[in-house]
């Protein structure tokens, strides 16, 4: 049995790869992209009304603006067409480019919103309209629905399973095979409480890694209440409140004593470091000992014999998007290899491929609607923007709880 070792990095970060350089600053990068897309002719901006607009977004919406009004500069330039301000025959014809680059309705949709928000920052389109808005650009979106369709495609969901799949219609991965594939490790106590609290709170992956030690309520019948200071809906920190199972709240116990953290963030990244077993060296004579041997001092003394050791070392600062990803697709391999999943082959890979950081809430959003809840109440409970936001996730299981199974199921048995 090799020697486990685990440290706690006081103060410390993981060492980790070099960056090449500082990253830019939200706000720069999106003033900077915008001051590319506008004539030199461009009449002064106020300072204070940019200002007050970024304070007003979201990090990640500024991000959002910048790649996306990048993308349209980008064509822009191909096309020899002036940027700003838009004019509405070159939104058409930029829309149908994307189209026929196989973008979807949404996110054609989403790239007007882009361009809006960028012309309303620089005070375009507050006398004249905004040139997103024009009849000729909406007409392009809504033909542009009826040619393909408004469905979006979903994160692949992970569901339950187990005690919740009263009907056995849930195939391929679910939440219960991922915990029966995490180890009694402390990469496998941190995985096991990242799935367990993720799927009960349905978190979004910002408030996941958001997540901190303070923000852990226990309750007295061994529950627990997760503070949610912020989240997408949630901009102004209102704050929210999730609930935890106790089986979930027993796997967190589990992770920070293993893991010896006290305070900060919750989920972290576990580094692992492993030594094999080397026998004993015994002493050897200096004329027998090749010229170009390495560590000749070593083989000249002799050395004892070591046994296999892991190290564990914790870091200090929360996981990412892509780590979170990352270790939703290893814990599914996990669960393939020990056989908890009836999935191979091709079909194996691409259901691992399809899961996300979404994928936790999308099942939960899931397993609510097959056990008979309604759109209103899991919209509050998962923090949605609206029901109509939770029925797309789940428009097929919705169904067995609507207004005509409920009454026609006594009625008609």
């Amino acid at each position: 049995m090799p020697e486990i070792v685990i440290h706690n990095l006081d103060g410390r970060a993981l060492p980790q790869r070099r960056a090449r350089g500082s990253a830019e600053p939200v706000d720069a990068r999106l003033l900077r992209t915008i001051a590319a897309a506008l004539p030199t002719d461009f009449p002064p901006v106020s300072a204070l009304g940019v200002e007050t607009a970024l304070e007003a977004m979201a990090d990640a919406t500024k991000a959002a603006i910048a790649a996306d009004l990048d993308c349209f500069i980008g064509w822009c330039v191909v096309e020899k067409r002036p940027p700003f301000p838009a004019d509405p025959e070159d939104l058409v014809r930029y829309l149908r480019h994307l189209e026929a680059e196989g973008r979807k309705p949404a996110t054609l949709s989403r790239r007007m919103a882009t361009l809006a928000s960028a012309h309303r920052l620089v005070g375009i389109g507050e006398k004249d309209g905004m040139p997103t808005d024009h009849p000729m650009v909406r007409n392009a979106l809504r033909a542009n629905r009826r040619r393909q369709g408004a469905v979006q495609r979903q994160a692949a969901p992970l569901r339950y399973g187990g005690a919740l799949d009263a009907h056995g219609e849930v195939k391929g991965f679910t939440i219960s095979a991922l915990l029966g594939a995490c180890g009694n490790d402390p990469q496998g106590l941190r995985d096991a409480a990242l799935v367990s609290l993720g799927y009960d709170a349905g978190l979004r992956v910002s408030e996941l890694t958001a997540a901190d030690v303070d923000h852990l309520e226990p309750q007295a019948d061994g529950s627990g209440l997760l503070a949610i200071p912020r989240s997408k809906t949630d901009q102004e920190g209102s704050g929210s409140w999730a609930w935890l199972s106790a089986e979930t709240m027993r796997r967190v116990q589990a992770w920070l004593v293993q893991s010896g953290i006290e305070n900060g963030p919750l989920f972290r990244r576990v580094g692992i470091d492993r030594r094999r077993a080397r026998p004993a060296v015994p002493p050897q004579a200096y004329h027998v000992i090749p010229g170009n041997t390495r560590r000749w001092q070593e083989r000249l003394r002799g050395a004892p014999a070591m046994q296999a050791q892991v190290t564990y070392t914790i870091g200090e600062t929360s996981l990412t998007r892509q780590g979170v990803c990352a270790i939703y697709r290893r814990i599914a391999l996990a669960a393939a290899d020990a056989g908890l999943v009836e999935l191979s082959g091709a079909k194996l890979f691409d259901a691992i491929a399809a899961l996300s950081t979404h994928s936790l809430r999308v099942g939960l959003t899931q397993d609510l609607f097959a056990a008979g809840e309604d759109g209103a109440g899991i919209a509050l409970t998962l923090r949605w923007s609206s029901p109509a936001t939770a029925l797309r996730y789940g428009r097929k299981l919705a169904v067995r709880s609507n207004a005509a199974s409920r009454v026609l199921g006594q009625v008609r048995g």
